[in-house]
C-alpha cells in the first residue's frame, strides 16, 4: 500500500498549512535521532525520513495537489468496496459440501 503522509504526519486531509508545518515540528522533535535512547535511533531515523518526505510535499502547494489527485485514484467509492466485501464474505462463508 501506498504510503499516506496525511497519516505519517497525523493530520486531516483538509488541514492547513500551518498545522502541517506544526505536525511537523513536533514529530520531528519526538522523533530526531539525536535525542533518541541509542537503541532507537535508527528507527526514529527511518520514521523522520517518512515524516520529512511528508512534509516535503503536503507544504509544497503543487506537490500537494499531485499528490491529492495521485490519492483519489487509489481509492474506490464505499458502495464498490461494500460490494466487494460482501462478496468475499459470502464466498467464505458457503462451506465446503461433504
Amino acid at each position: 500500500m501506498e504510503k499516506n503522509y496525511y497519516e505519517i504526519l497525523e493530520v486531516d486531509k483538509h488541514a492547513s498549512s500551518d498545522i502541517i508545518k506544526k505536525a511537523y515540528t513536533t514529530l520531528a522533535k519526538k522523533y530526531h535521532p539525536d535525542l533518541q535512547p541509542d537503541d532507537q535511533k535508527e528507527d526514529a531515523k527511518k520514521k523522520l525520513q517518512k515524516i520529512n518526505e511528508a512534509y516535503e510535499t503536503l507544504s509544497n502547494e503543487e506537490l500537494r495537489k499531485e499528490y491529492d489527485i495521485s490519492l483519489s485514484n487509489t481509492l474506490i467509492p464505499i458502495e464498490q468496496y461494500n460490494a466487494i466485501f460482501l462478496e468475499k464474505f459470502k464466498i467464505n462463508s458457503y462451506s465446503e459440501p461433504p
